[in-house]
Parts: structure tokens; sequence; C-alpha cells
């Protein structure tokens, strides 16, 4: 049996979600990153993937029902487990609200209090970039609330366009070898290719709020790095280069030769490392505080946050990654704990900690290649950084736009997602 669980919370790292719409039903098959259920916080909703393959045995969060963050919102068991089981104890197949709701369904019902069409935020997102009035929708819920499924009807029976891939649709690469990477897309269809690098102890979740703020702007890919979240550990001794190396194979592997790079921290290194090398087509690069232009760095975070293995020892760590420390929530700390429960995982990071970042150093110099590139280049970072020194942005070249954050720390695509958002599109633009 492996846990559905609500991981990041759409990014906000709030404390609790409210479950939006399930994709599947009980007795449904899904495959390991297939979209599965979509929450909601006050600001954003997000898409849950499936964890692992397998039949969805259970739900355990109802639509329109409250969950903390890490907690259970539905189970996958194994196909065999549940073609063994008597078939009264097998879950009923539940019809669907779209079939439910009457023909009498109100179309579009408003607020009483404003007047304003109630639609979940994914929903009033895509209809706004698609020009559709929402007054025009009919719900299927009988709440009455327009969800992302009524855009999508409504768009096709006015057949104004053919039909159009999800926003943040999941498609995980093949993890046959000991080396490859697993990638996720996100965001349009089509158009730019940005694809996004997450730092140390990270994986590809850190960057939801990030992803919301660019919704629709760009095709978005987002890697794990080696040893870090859904990516196999790396064969030999892990390094920045080597890490380049697995990147690239993983983007040609993908058809991906000619994207715009966003990395941050040691993802920022990576990235310096693959547009050192020349693998792929970089069509502008931007770098939030990122690994490899000195060799300070806060060598008691890396070793105190790779070795945690539990909540009173990991917060601390946390709370140096943030400017903000009310986003440290008691939700957030589980939820982190819980995504590094696996003491493997915790190895190899021990393991790259040792190699890359020996006796707390940044032994990978950089900046005389970030001199060399003839790419659109922004650097970002957090004036409240205290994990790698900002002053490291003032050796870049007179190419660079530096930014500073106020407000932020090392983590500026987490406490101010919308400004990373505008810089990042300004860089592509500057691309074309």
């Amino acid at each position: 049996m492996t846990d559905i669980t609500v991981v990041g919370a759409g990014g906000e790292y709030m404390e609790s979600v409210v479950v939006v719409e399930w994709h599947k039903k009980p007795g449904d098959m899904v495959a390991a990153g297939e979209l599965v259920v979509t929450v909601e916080t006050a600001k954003a909703a997000t898409e849950i993937e499936a964890p692992a393959s397998g039949v969805l045995a259970e739900v355990r969060a109802e639509v329109g029902q409250e969950i903390e963050v890490g907690g259970v919102l539905g189970v996958i068991a194994d196909p065999a487990a549940m073609a063994a089981r008597p078939a009264e104890d097998k879950p009923a197949a539940k019809p669907s609200e779209t079939a439910a709701v009457a023909e009498t369904s109100p179309v579009a019902t408003r607020s009483a209090s404003n007047g304003r069409v109630l639609a979940s935020p994914l929903a009033r997102r895509i209809a706004a970039q698609k020009s559709i009035d929402l007054s025009a929708l009919t719900a299927s819920s009988a709440s009455g609330r327009i969800k992302l499924r009524d855009v999508e009807a409504y768009e096709a029976r006015s057949e104004k366009a053919p039909a159009a891939q999800p926003p943040l649709a999941a498609r995980p690469t093949d993890r046959s070898s000991g080396d490859s990477l697993h990638l996720t897309r996100r965001g349009a269809a089509n158009g730019n290719t940005l694809v996004l690098l997450h730092g140390f102890g990270a994986d590809s979740l850190s960057w939801q709020p990030l992803v919301a703020a660019l919704g629709d702007s760009a095709s978005i890919v987002l890697v794990d790095l080696p040893g870090h979240g859904r990516s196999a550990k790396p064969n030999g001794r892990p390094s920045i280069h080597g890490f380049a190396g697995n990147v690239a194979e993983a983007l040609h592997g993908q058809g991906l030769d000619d994207v715009h790079l966003v990395g941050h921290s040691l993802g920022g290194g990576v990235a310096l490392a693959l547009a050192e090398s020349g693998a792929i087509a970089i069509r502008s690069l931007t770098l939030l505080a990122p690994a490899g232009l000195g060799p300070e760095i806060d060598g008691a975070f890396v070793q105190g946050y790779a070795r945690a293995t539990r909540a009173d020892s990991l917060r601390p760590w946390l709370l140096r990654l943030f400017a903000d420390a009310s986003i440290v929530t008691p939700g957030f700390v589980s939820t982190t704990l819980k995504a590094r429960s696996s003491a493997a995982l915790r190895d190899a990071q021990d393991e790259l900690a040792d190699a890359i970042f020996p006796d707390g150093t940044q032994a990978t110099e950089f900046r005389e290649v970030l001199k060399r590139l003839a790419v659109p280049l922004k650097i970002i970072w957090g004036e409240q950084d205290r994990i790698i020194p900002k002053r490291h942005a003032m050796h870049t070249g007179a190419a660079a736009a530096l930014h500073f954050l106020p407000g932020a720390g090392h983590m500026p695509h987490v406490e101010d997602p919308v400004t990373v958002a505008r810089l990042i599109l300004q860089n592509v633009k500057a691309a074309l």
C-alpha cells in the first residue's frame, strides 16, 4: 500500500488544503506520476501526482474536505493484492459528480455577498487565459462552483480551439538506468521550454510556487537531480559536472536540445557546468543564489540538513533557508521530513555533500565560465541569504543582470515567486 499525501500545499507551505477534484475513482488503475487529485489553498490550486503505480484502493478525503498538509488523501494498492480481496471488500466505484448533476444545474452560481462567480483559482486563471466568460459556464458540481473541467467542457462545446494539454500535467521519464533522471512536464504544451534545476536536498516539488506564478507562459520541465526526489542515486562519486552530464542525457532523451535554463543553488552550479559543456543549446540562463561563484557556503547547514531525521533537528536548518520564519510551519516541517524519510536518500545526499562541498567549502568554480557566456543572463539573490553569500554575485562580469530581492533568503522563488517569474520571463524574452 502507498499513501497519496499532501506535499507542499501547492508551494505555499500552508498547514491545510481543500480537496477540489478527484481525477480517478476507487478501482481505477493509476501510473506513477499520473494526475490523481487536485487540492486548493486560499491562493492557488495544485495537482497531486500518484507516488506509485497500482490501483486506487481508497479515497480518504472527499471533494470539499479540508485536510492538513502531510495528511493522506488516498491509498494506492498493488493490483495483485486487490484482485485477491473478497468482492465485498473491494471499493465500489462512485458515480462522477458530472453524472449526478441534473440538467437544471445552475449556470455560474454567484456569491450572494458580492455577485462574483464562484470558481476555483485554477479554473479562473485558465478561463482568463482563454478569454472565456465564467458567467456563461455551467457548474458540474452540486455546489455550483466552476472547476477546471467545466472550463474545458465549455471550450470543447464551443469548438474555439482543439483540446489542449491540461495545465500542470505530468509526464515522467523512464528510469531504467542507474543515472536516469525523473523529469516532469508542466505549464503550456508547447512554446519556450524552461528547464528548472533545484538546489541541494530539495526536489522538483520545491518549484511549486514558481510554477504557479509562471502558469502557462512556457513549457516547464522539472528535473530531480541524481540522489534527489524520484531520481536514482548517482553511479560513482558525485560531482557537479557529472550531474550536468546526467541532465544533458535526460534532456536529449526527451528531444530537448534548445532550452531556457533556470538553476537554484546546487542546480545553479549544474546549470553553469551544463553551459560550459555545450551539450545543450542554452538560450537564456537565470541563476538563483547559484553555487560555484565563490568558496564560501554554510557548511553546517549542508551537513545538518542532510543528516536530520527528526522534526526538532530539521526545523532549525529549514529556518535558515528563509527570511520569513512563518513559512516554516509544523506542517511544512512534517511534510519535508516525510519526503526525506528514506535512509538511502539521506545517505546519498550526505555523500553528495562531502563530495561537492568538502569541509564546508564550494570546491567547484564557475566565475570565469559565467563571464564567457554569450546568452541573456540574470542572477537573482535574496538579500537575507544565509546559505550562500550574496556578494558572490558581484564577481560575475558586466554581462549579467543582478537582482537582489528584499525580504527573501536562500529561496527567493518560494518567498517572492511572482517577482522571480517576471524576471525569468524577461530573460526569456531577451533571447527571442
